[in-house]
């Protein structure tokens, strides 16, 4: 048995696996991966292009997102557990400056974004693997791929329109175009597969795109602009903590809000599932804010005050969840460009849609961890809506 099989035996594949590795052999230069959400089109492409790694001494890869925390947070993430998963990561190998990671056969992949312009118009390479590649702009495709040698790999969810510059390039005789759906993920816990499934009933749209793997425009946003920033200004005024309480499936999800003027400040500091009591308390105290949490969780509430963290209960009265979007939609809301999980948010969270495609004035239960986050804190700090077990003034709850 081959060194590659036996490392291909430690990690489970999905057909995704197999359609790159035919794909490859008939000689196509470019692979388009079309996928809903859970899919694993990410994770099996990467177990691939290890294994070719390792197969192909000196070989050049790149992988490549719109953003770098967008890059770190997700496919660097992959990267990392596949290799452990292996049993082949060595921390010596990991450049962490340039983040550039070399084999011990001379092989290396390059972690880049394409906000830096000298890394799309620098240096050659083998293969090319853009991930969310549906982020990118045609020029930057076009630099990318000028520049890779061998073939590309593109994965992405289907959220955009006719015009397109993939739509053509799908059609392109080079090109492997194929669509995956969670069903070719065999691994899904049913919860995951509920989930996803639950969007037939909320959006269809969203459906489409995270559920069929079919392209099409989410209709419905909320939150129908939001600008993405680069630093949380220091100044901001009424600064808080939002949190959304999670744990196996879902995420708990923190966010650090701040106020100027007419402008509402959004920083993501954590967003996790498993995360225990004393992970939630460790993180919460690196930032020192007073906190404005959901209140189904008492206990865990208790615990975080224990701890020495001002932590306020928002209250969910009948109608809070639209009382507190419709006070976020009073701002102009300015994210920061690390907040990737939130960034997403906003751009899948709308309407509910009933099953004749009536829009609803209630939002769906889905991409709504961290918004919710900024939403108690919205209740909480700037409408004072928290429970109490005893008469706080403004000043006790910092609202002037």
């Amino acid at each position: 048995m081959t060194k590659e099989k036996t490392l291909a035996m430690k990690i489970q594949t999905t057909k995704i696996f197999s359609k790159i590795d035919n794909a490859i052999k008939k000689g196509y230069t470019i692979i388009s991966e079309q996928g809903s959400s859970r899919s694993s089109k990410t994770y099996n492409t990467l177990i691939w292009l290890i294994i070719y790694l390792i197969q192909h001494p000196g070989t050049r890869l790149s992988i490549v997102r719109k953003t770098l925390p967008a890059l770190k947070a997700t496919v660097f993430v992959d990267f990392k557990e596949i290799l452990f998963k292996m049993g082949v990561f060595d921390d010596k190998c990991l450049n962490k400056t340039d983040f550039i990671y070399t084999f011990s056969n001379g092989s290396w992949v390059d972690f880049f974004s394409t906000d830096d312009e000298q890394k799309i118009r620098g240096r050659k390479r083998d293969i090319l693997f853009c991930n969310e590649v549906n982020e990118l702009l045609f020029i930057e495709w076009q630099q990318l791929k000028m520049r890779t040698t061998r073939f590309a790999i593109l994965d992405y969810n289907p959220s955009f329109s006719d015009d397109h510059w993939l739509c053509t390039l799908n059609k392109d005789p080079r090109t492997f175009h194929f669509v995956t759906t969670y069903k070719d993920n065999p691994f899904l816990e049913q919860t995951i597969v509920d989930e996803i499934e639950s969007l037939q009933e909320k959006n269809k749209s969203l459906w489409q795109i995270y559920g069929l793997g079919i392209q099409a425009i989410v209709e419905g946003l909320i939150f129908k602009e939001i600008e993405i920033i680069d630093e949380f200004p220091s100044w901001a005024k009424s600064q808080a903590t939002g949190i959304d309480f999670g744990f196996t499936n879902d995420p708990t999800a923190a966010i650090k809000c701040g106020i100027i003027d007419d402008c509402l400040y959004l920083d993501e500091l954590f967003y996790r599932t498993q995360m225990l009591s004393r992970d939630i308390i460790n993180e919460l105290k690196q930032h020192d804010l007073d906190v404005m949490s959901e209140s189904a969780d008492p206990r865990l509430i208790q615990e975080i005050a224990n701890a020495g963290i001002n932590i306020y209960p928002v209250d969910k009265f009948q109608g809070s969840i639209m009382a507190g979007i419709t006070k976020m939609l009073e701002y102009k809301i300015k994210v920061t460009r690390k907040s990737v999980n939130l960034i997403k948010e906003f751009k899948n969270y709308t309407y509910l849609q009933d099953k004749d495609g009536k829009w609803l004035n209630k939002p769906i239960d889905a991409y709504n961890h961290g918004i919710d986050a900024a939403r108690y804190y919205i209740l909480g700090k700037i409408l004072g809506r928290v429970i109490v077990t005893k008469q706080y003034s403004k000043e006790d709850l910092g609202i002037f």
